[in-house]
């Protein structure tokens, strides 16, 4: 159960681009108070400790539902906060 439940916490870093770009916007809105510079630096940290685990997800059929999509999305969004 703690594998599905981690897995459909994560699904939303699997979804379709545009999707993904979105739904950042609006965890950049939640986060306003944090000033852009450590907003950031934070992003690029978590992202970067998820990219460099052998997989986001815990279950087959999240892996297979979600592993490529999610990946892609997080890499452009690194080279986004990278430029």
């Amino acid at each position: 159960n703690g594998q599905v439940l981690s897995d459909a916490d994560l699904a939303v870093l699997g979804l379709p681009a545009q999707d993904y770009r979105r739904n950042t916007a609006k965890v950049r809105a939640e986060y306003g108070h944090v000033p852009d510079a450590e907003f950031r630096a934070g992003r690029l940290r978590i992202i970067g400790a998820l990219l460099a685990a052998p997989s986001l997800y815990r279950t087959e059929r999240g892996r297979r539902l979600w592993e490529d999509s999610a990946r892609s999305n997080m890499a452009a969004e690194l080279r986004s906060l990278s430029d």
